[in-house]
């Protein structure tokens, strides 16, 4: 005796359990993605620059903001001049290597970012940079 077959109709791939997966991976990415941003006071804008390069982020730097008035600022916190120098002091001891960035306002006076290159220099600091903004063109 013959059975008799089904015949069936491909109506194509099924693609929604697909894409509950990918939605689900780049939901779990990006919980789970540390989004490591570069210390950033909002009231510190550096000068322009034509060559500027972008900011990367370099191991264990240490990020001092120095404010339009001269005001020094690490982590969000304000800081006082002995204190950065301590700070510093610190990370050079803990680290050869250490890397010190400077982040200037546009519009403060030159001698406050020199003062903190002359701190970087009197604890043997050698890795030290002075962040502008690439310019608006």
């Amino acid at each position: 005796m013959r059975t008799k077959t089904l015949a069936h109709d491909f109506y194509g791939i099924n693609v929604i359990p697909m894409i509950d997966t990918m939605m689900f991976l780049l939901v779990f990415f990006l919980m789970a993605t540390k989004f490591a941003d570069i210390e950033r006071d909002v009231q510190v804008k550096p000068p322009d620059s034509h060559n500027a390069r972008p900011v990367m982020a370099i191991p264990r730097e240490l990020i001092i903001n120095v404010g339009q008035d001269g005001r020094l600022s690490i982590a969000g916190q304000p800081r006082q001049p002995a204190d950065v120098e301590r700070l510093i002091a610190q990370a050079r001891e803990g680290n050869p290597d250490q890397a010190v960035i400077i982040r200037g306002d546009r519009r403060a006076v030159l001698q406050h970012a020199v003062d903190v290159l002359d701190l970087c220099e009197k604890h043997g600091v050698r890795h030290t940079f002075l962040t502008t903004r690439q310019e608006d063109l």
